[in-house]
């Protein structure tokens, strides 16, 4: 499935296509580098391609996967981008 078709559920029951980069400019205001960021985004982007149903996947699964990956290499960045998703 490639990434254009991918789709995210908002919490409000919308949804819009998946876009790696928003994941990536998340991690990188709650403080990471840009090698981190896109290390972690591609991750939860190949996760996401796994674990989507139907070829959706909802916002929460996504944070959840990316504040579990960040927690793996810095929980001070996973700790701060769950405060930065909180505030969105």
């Amino acid at each position: 499935m490639a990434e254009e078709e991918l789709k995210v559920k908002k919490k409000k029951g919308t949804t819009e296509p998946f876009v790696m980069d928003k994941i990536k400019q998340g991690i990188i205001k709650a403080g990471g580098t840009a090698e981190l960021a896109g290390k972690v985004a591609l991750d939860v982007a190949t996760w996401t391609k796994e674990t989507a149903k139907e070829g959706v996947i909802t916002t929460v699964e996504i944070q959840k996967k990316t504040v579990e990956l960040l927690a793996e290499t810095n929980k001070d960045i996973s700790i701060a981008f769950q405060e930065f998703v909180k505030k969105v």
